[in-house]
């Protein structure tokens, strides 16, 4: 996998030695032969990892004192997890408060290797610069992304356009510097070490061979597009985008990967629905002691292809203020909003409310991950005015998904953008990541 910087590989490579550093360190002395330390370390090692990954800790981020709770958020989980197969295997408390030393342990030890790395970042790694081929709309775009993230360690120091129409009519803050057959100097003098390509037309074989030509070897070369998804984790929607996404929907793999994500759908649905049995009949008993009416609620929503099914919740406002119109997923609802019932509140501040579509998941309307449903009059809305709106429901919608784990309210356009790019992307381990990250938003009430 393409990378922009080979730091989230050293970061990984150094949290795994400190994971396993420490639980060795610590577990050495109390277990009785080497398979079972090896079982231990590898255990906590690979559920650890995978946590973080899930939590964006080997992207190219920026760092504030929210990630400092969320990583001990998730090495206490790595714990708890960790602990559950080794109690259950006959491992006595004296494990747990282990794993307890452990995962304090490795909390310090990865804190540490955060900070010495923010440190490396702010004095001694070097900026890289960039050359923009194209000063038009895309290139201007991806140049005012790049200047969002100075995590990125990126500098645009300039624009190659061919289009004597665009300079003239040059309206950006970066100079355009050039023809493309002015590249191997433009390079040369601004030590370039990227060039993003963002000419949304054919480039003709003269300018293919100028930038061949122009660009030494050793220069990263990115397509506009591919980037942008890399630093946004967006989809950039265009007409010649979207094509190369409806090839990668009908590859033969895809075929495989739609029966292994319906197998997993019915298996976690019926975990979900097992484990959370308690809270259900606790909800509907309090949703029916709270005004007498209905306990569930039944709202037209699209799926698949532009199929609409009936989404199941549970009802959380009174009955007589209920609005068959109003899509939660879209309009802002405030914890002090009237129409909500007060033992409601708990259940939609954790999602309870969201339960009974498991039932849609087994029915096969919607899957654990996906867009979100959008009700009917909302899609045709989009369709009208949005292109390729109609290409988020290539999949099944989902009861959670990657735009819901990366913004609460997103627009039209930017909820279309995250949706293409998870149907991209969409593989079982990826999904599995993105479902433990919006289950630990919810139990941390961080999930709107």
């Amino acid at each position: 996998m393409t990378v922009l910087s080979r730091s989230v590989y050293v970061l990984a490579a150094l949290d795994a030695l400190i994971i396993s550093f420490v639980t060795i360190f610590t577990f050495i002395g109390f277990v009785s032969s080497l398979p079972q330390l090896i079982f231990i370390v590898f255990w906590f090692l690979l559920i650890s990892v995978f946590i973080l990954y899930a939590k964006g800790y080997y992207n190219i981020r920026s760092y504030g004192l929210k990630d400092i709770y969320l990583l001990f958020e998730g090495i206490t989980v790595s714990a708890v997890i960790t602990s559950i197969p080794l109690l259950s295997a006959g491992f006595n408390l004296v494990t747990f408060l282990l794993l307890v030393i452990t995962a304090i342990g490795v909390f310090a030890g990865i804190l540490l290797c955060r900070l010495l790395f923010l440190i490396y970042l702010k004095f001694f790694k070097a900026t890289k610069n960039v050359l923009i081929v194209g000063a038009g709309q895309d290139g201007k775009l991806i140049a005012e992304k790049i200047q969002e993230r100075p995590e990125l360690g990126l500098k645009v120091v300039g624009f190659l356009d061919d289009n004597m129409n665009t300079i003239e009519d040059e309206d950006s803050t970066i100079p355009i510097l050039g023809l493309t057959c002015d590249s191997e100097a433009v390079i040369k003098d601004n030590n370039v070490k990227l060039v993003i390509v963002a000419v949304k037309s054919r480039m003709d074989s003269s300018t293919l061979t100028d930038l061949v030509k122009g660009i030494p070897l050793g220069v990263k070369v990115w397509r506009m597009p591919k980037f942008y998804e890399k630093i946004t984790h967006k989809y950039l929607v265009s007409k010649m985008t979207v094509n190369w996404l409806f090839y990668n929907c009908v590859q033969k793999k895809a075929l495989l990967y739609a029966y292994l994500k319906r197998f997993c759908d019915i298996i976690f649905s019926i975990a979900i629905l097992i484990v959370t049995l308690p809270l259900s009949v606790i909800a509907m008993i309090g949703i029916k002691l709270s005004d007498l009416g209905p306990v569930f609620f039944f709202q037209n929503r699209i799926g698949k292809f532009g199929q609409p099914f009936k989404m199941i919740k549970f009802r959380t406002m009174y009955q007589d203020k209920v609005e068959e119109d109003f899509d939660d997923d879209l309009n802002e609802v405030h914890a002090d909003d009237k129409r909500i019932m007060p033992f409601c509140k708990v259940l939609r501040k954790f999602h309870i409310d969201e339960l009974p579509q498991m039932i849609n998941v087994l029915r096969g309307e919607m899957s654990i991950v996906g867009p979100r449903p959008v009700r009917e009059e909302v899609y045709y809305e989009n369709k009208d005015r949005m292109p390729f709106w109609e290409s988020r429901n290539w999949v099944r919608p989902g009861w959670c998904g990657w735009q819901q784990i990366n913004i609460c309210e997103p627009l039209a356009e930017e909820r279309l953008e995250y949706d293409l790019y998870y149907i991209k992307h969409r593989h079982i381990l990826w999904e599995f990541a993105i479902l433990v990250q919006y289950v630990a938003k919810v139990f941390s009430g961080r999930c709107k």
